[in-house]
């Protein structure tokens, strides 16, 4: 591909109208919302009839080279993703138009819900585990971290048998394990790398960063899920990345999981080293599976779903949340 630049011409040195054509194939329908660093749009593939999201760049001028290195690295990671249960990235460009063509999703976050209080059922938190692990799965697999797991970036997407799928967004500042130090610290400048709730010890710390720190976000996720909260909190980042670093992890309070291989796992994950967790994602999910299987055999029913709401990005009355309007809407990049 042609090296980046900064040109005018290139999409996302100015926001996109509705009828506008992105790489000579997709036609912006509306706008879906946008973040700190990127915008994302409903729109049609000229080429097939097929509803995609576009992701641009949104208007920086000048462009910093953090942001748009982070999105060429997501469009290259993500874009050799093929699971499932990870977003997919159809198309991207780099040279005219500077873009990812993704899949269209309709459903809601997994922060959705929760409400900071409740838990949710058993089967439906380890169903979601199993999705995000099976992706991992396969993106560990290839070498590629994660970085950033948290509820906003887990998906439950509604199946046509009335099934609920997970899907594992914003591999944007995702690494690969085969990079060399000095590319490994992606970042964009002056902000810190993650999300406090959801880091590891060693993210917590600001050291390197491998498969074992997706392992312990999702145990965070897992445990939150469970519980109704996550592990550690407290009043302010600092003070929950202090707990991460030094405090143990607590019992779940689900009583009927206490002292059951579940909990086992799920602490296992969140050991304060690195190497006391589990090697893999497929280990993690093995763990839980065995004892598990039972609890989540089965696809997830609509009557199980939360009750939907119109996503005040795009207000038009819906059955739905579009994924990328939610997202956006709570993001800071």
């Amino acid at each position: 591909m042609a090296p980046m630049h900064d040109e005018p011409g290139l999409t996302g040195a100015t926001p996109l109208s509705d009828g506008d054509i992105v790489a000579k194939r997709y036609k912006i329908l509306s706008e879906l919302g946008r973040g700190g660093y990127a915008i994302v749009y409903k729109a049609e593939d000229l080429k097939t009839g097929q509803v995609v999201a576009i992701k641009t760049i949104r208007p920086i001028a000048p462009r910093p080279k953090e942001v748009v290195a982070r999105f060429r690295r997501e469009a290259e990671l993500v874009g050799q993703l093929k699971h499932p249960n990870t977003v997919r990235i159809f198309d991207y460009g780099f040279e005219t138009d500077f873009f990812m063509a993704m899949e269209y999703l309709q459903g809601y976050a997994v922060s959705d819900i929760l409400d900071g209080t409740h838990g949710i059922p058993a089967k439906r938190a380890l169903a979601i585990a199993r999705g995000i692990l099976e992706s991992l799965t396969e993106a560990h697999g290839m070498g590629i971290v994660h970085r950033d797991l948290k509820p906003e970036n887990i998906y439950l997407v509604h199946g046509p048998d009335g099934s609920e799928r997970v899907k594992v967004l914003d591999f944007g500042i995702a690494k690969s394990v085969y990079d060399e130090p000095s590319e490994s610290s992606l970042t964009l400048r002056g902000r810190a790398m993650g999300t406090p709730t959801y880091m590891s010890p060693e993210q917590a710390k600001g050291g390197s960063l491998d498969i074992a720190s997706d392992i312990y976000a999702v145990s965070v996720i897992i445990y939150e899920l469970l519980c109704g909260i996550p592990p550690f909190t407290g009043e302010g980042a600092m003070e929950v990345m202090l707990k991460h670093v030094n405090d143990a992890p607590p019992r779940l309070t689900v009583k009927e999981l206490t002292g059951t291989p579940i909990e086992f796992a799920i602490l296992k994950g969140l050991a304060k080293k690195p190497t006391d967790r589990f090697l893999s994602a497929h280990d993690f999910l093995a763990a839980l599976g065995f004892t598990a299987v039972r609890l989540i055999d089965g696809p997830l029913q609509a009557a199980e779903f939360p009750a939907e709401q119109t996503t005040a990005v795009a207000p038009q009355a819906a059955t739905s949340k579009p994924v990328f309007g939610s997202w956006f809407r709570r993001r800071d990049g």
